[in-house]
């Protein structure tokens, strides 16, 4: 005789979950590859217990789930009506429902993970959930358990993932609430490089050898603080990881229909330099990846191509990136409002978490100050870099 189930859970809440940036116009059609429309039709379902859970992350897993979204942007589409071998990557979301259940974590395993009971877990019911000719992708429910702990159940169309993209899925998904929970504060430094000393580092840096021209203060400066960057979070982690420097580019001298300097827009680029693979870091190896980028922006077409370069060159990136810009030759100096031009011009970079280089010139004009956005531990062993 079947078990009848006993109703045991209370919505608390629904909203929809979307994606914390828009899909990009190229991506805004996700084709189904062949094995995927030979997928069964309906949502395979899954439900994880966690008896840590606190009340208080609620709001991280719904931002994390925003997060990861962009990342995979199929999830918040639907299908379309009549349907079709392709996703419309629209952004409409994910349906998110909280419930509250009427027994405490432990005793739901022991008696009713293996009965009907479980349906209620899940989003609207299992037996809703797992529906054939769903438009929705991905639905999450979040019951809380009395006495503490919690469920997170999904049910994801079988059409678009099977087990190991679900995992990928909710793996990436918990990745982004452990670094939420995890903040890392940073610090932000000043440097002041003289233009005597960086024409020492150019000399060495040029009988390096494999440099392809003499290097600018500017190139010096940037690999210089990448180098020791690197080389402090190396110390902080004990290992040497992956690490990407990214240099701005301006763009209006390099389209092939010239812009003029005065253009209000955003018109820079990024060239990376990858040392994936490297077991030092060579100032003069770094300056050669920073000019082979530049050099492959010469002539460029339009924006469109552009932004094709600068996905492709992100797609396979690996490990740490270091963000880098230089405003030298950038006469903020002759700002003159009728009190004479300024003493001093400096800036602040943002409180983000991201490693970031900031390069101007001095008042003077006789070096570059360069203003250092790291982690505060990596910082403090910058400081003591000699």
């Amino acid at each position: 005789m079947a078990k009848l189930q006993t109703q045991l859970h209370t919505i608390i809440s629904q909203e929809t979950i979307k994606p914390s940036s828009p899909t990009p116009p190229h991506l805004k059609t996700h084709n189904l590859s062949l094995l995927d429309q030979f997928a069964p039709d309906m949502h395979t379902p899954f439900v994880f217990f966690f008896p840590n859970y606190k009340n208080g992350d609620t709001n991280i897993l719904k931002q994390s789930l925003s997060q990861s979204l962009t990342h995979y942007n199929p999830f918040a589409g639907r299908f379309p009506t009549p349907p079709e071998p392709y996703i419309n990557c629209n952004d409409e979301g994910v349906d998110f429902l909280e419930a509250s259940i009427d027994t405490s974590l432990d005793d739901f395993i022991c008696k009713n993970v293996q009965d009907e009971s479980i349906d209620q877990l899940f989003p609207y019911g299992l037996s809703y959930s797992i529906r054939a000719s769903s438009p929705t992708l991905l639905e999450v429910q979040l019951s809380h358990f009395n006495g503490g702990g919690a469920a997170v159940a999904i049910s994801m169309s079988h059409k678009l993932a099977d087990g190991a993209t679900i995992f990928n899925f909710i793996n990436h998904w918990a990745n982004f609430i452990v670094k939420d929970m995890d903040k890392v504060n940073y610090a932000t430094r000043r440097f002041v490089f003289l233009n005597s000393k960086l024409n020492e580092v150019k000399n060495k840096v040029i009988a390096m050898g494999t440099c392809p021209v003499k290097p600018t203060r500017v190139e010096v400066v940037t690999s210089l603080l990448f180098k020791h960057a690197v080389s402090a979070a190396t110390k902080k982690s004990g290992t040497l990881k992956p690490s990407n420097l990214t240099v701005t580019v301006n763009l209006r001298s390099k389209f092939v229909e010239k812009y003029p300097e005065t253009t209000a827009s955003n018109l820079f680029t990024l060239v990376i330099a990858k040392m994936a693979g490297w077991s030092e870091i060579r100032l003069s190896e770094v300056i050669a990846e920073v000019r082979k980028g530049k050099m492959e922006l010469e002539g460029i077409r339009d924006e469109k191509e552009v932004v094709e370069k600068l996905t492709n060159g992100f797609s396979n990136i690996r490990g740490d990136i270091y963000y880098s810009s230089s405003l030298c030759r950038v006469p903020f100096y002759d700002v003159d409002f009728g009190w004479g031009k300024p003493v001093e011009v400096t800036m602040r970079i943002p409180n983000v978490e991201e490693n970031t280089l900031i390069l101007m010139d001095t008042p003077c004009g006789d070096g570059i100050t360069a203003f250092v956005h790291l982690p505060e531990e990596e910082m403090a062993i910058l400081l003591k870099d000699e």
